[in-house]
């Protein structure tokens, strides 16, 4: 059975996929729920796409999910999560992100 992202991981994924991996990366995310860094980085490409089909700003560093058909929109996973926090600025996010990852965590994230 396949395990679903939570919402912190979403919101984590969603900040790559805006801002670049200057902050943290994907193998940082695997941390948190014990999964495959090659997962969370398929999804960061999904949300990547999800921001460009809606006219929103990606990360040049972040290449989105390839795969859709010219014209034809993508899977919308996690929308309700990704859209509003899409629109939040780096500084809002980076610090949501901060209370994910916890005061107390040494993975080595940038201050």
């Amino acid at each position: 059975m396949r395990k679903l992202f939570t919402k912190e991981e979403i919101v984590l994924c969603t900040y790559i996929a805006k801002f670049g991996r200057g902050y943290f990366n994907e193998k940082q995310i695997t941390l948190l729920e014990n999964r495959s860094e090659a997962s969370v980085k398929m999804k960061v490409k999904n949300i990547a796409a999800m921001l460009d089909e809606e006219g929103l700003p990606h990360s040049p560093d972040v290449s989105t999910l390839s795969g859709v058909p010219t014209g034809k929109e993508g899977r919308r996973t996690n929308w309700d999560i990704v859209g509003p926090i899409a629109k939040i600025s780096k500084e809002e996010h980076n610090q949501i992100c901060r209370e994910i990852f916890g005061p107390e965590n040494n993975w080595g994230i940038k201050k």
